[in-house]
């Protein structure tokens, strides 16, 4: 069967719509990576029992909707550097499973992403990584939904601060009336390399039913002049340091990505960033 690609919807009211579907059964190994313009639309729909990974570029704002479909599997990687204001939604259906990684390495990102839990055993997982330094603005914000039974998934948000850099980092879980039997966290991990930046960590926790596991964290840490000094006598310089701080405290999402390719031009941008 040939991997499906992008296909321009013309009965969309959107300048710039594209809908991808994953046809019911199939199993796709490879990444399906793509370029999405500045004002895109896209959708992305993992019909039954499919499975398939997708990597998106923006090139500026950008609205992404992704439906994943009774025993369905999709991971959607989003990395953007250009500047912009993006939305992005998906709906889960009963056993499937959503795997968001979000890369926000822009100098000014809007970043808002719902995800809702409509079929019971669905399973939404969020990784994001954001680094902001100079005075760069960040505000990005994480939403798992859970509006059936014996619904799972985390949200992990690992962010650098630099310089005179602001961060606002918002994470929810919201767990509703028939959400029971649901198992989930949040944790909002922030770095602050200067006293000089800005960092608003919010996690959040909203649940009307009992018979859940859900928890939330947020812890802001700092790098001290101790612990540079601790570099330092060891014939490390202080920019090394710093590098290794960043590098390390992302470290742990990046390898999550599972292409290579990506997680290698990912690592390198990251570093152009710091330097």
């Amino acid at each position: 069967m040939d991997i499906p690609t992008f296909q321009i919807d013309t009965d969309s009211t959107e300048d710039h719509a594209y809908v991808l579907c994953i046809p019911s059964g199939m199993q796709l190994r490879e990444t399906i990576s793509f370029a999405v313009p500045h004002g895109a639309f896209v959708r992305i729909v993992a019909q039954a029992d499919s499975q398939a990974a997708v990597s998106l570029v923006t090139e500026g704002d950008m609205t992404i909707e992704v439906v994943v479909e009774n025993d369905a599997t999709v991971s959607v990687v989003t990395l953007q550097t250009a500047n912009g204001v993006i939305r992005q939604s998906s709906k889960v259906h009963s056993g499937a499973t959503v795997h968001f990684q979000n890369i926000s390495l822009a100098a000014e990102v809007d970043h808002q992403l719902r995800s809702h839990l409509v079929g019971a055993h669905a399973v939404s997982n969020v990784d994001w990584i954001f680094y902001a330094k100079d005075t760069e603005k960040h505000r990005v914000s994480a939403r798992n939904v859970f509006e059936a039974n014996n619904g799972g998934g985390e949200i992990v948000m690992k962010g650098v601060a630099q310089d005179s850099a602001s961060v606002f980092c918002d994470g929810m879980i919201e767990i509703g009336l028939q959400g029971g039997g649901t198992d989930t966290y949040l944790t909002e991990n922030v770095l602050m390399l200067d006293t000089t930046a800005r960092i608003d960590a919010i996690p959040g926790l909203e649940i009307k039913t009992n018979d859940v596991k859900a928890s939330h964290s947020a812890t802001v840490s700092k790098v001290t002049a101790e612990d540079l000094f601790y570099f330092a006598s060891r014939g490390i310089d202080e920019s090394i340091a710093r590098h290794m701080y960043v590098q390390g405290f992302l470290g742990e999402l990046t390898a999550k990505i599972e292409d290579s390719a990506l997680q290698e031009s990912l690592r390198e941008t990251i570093e152009k960033k710091f330097q």
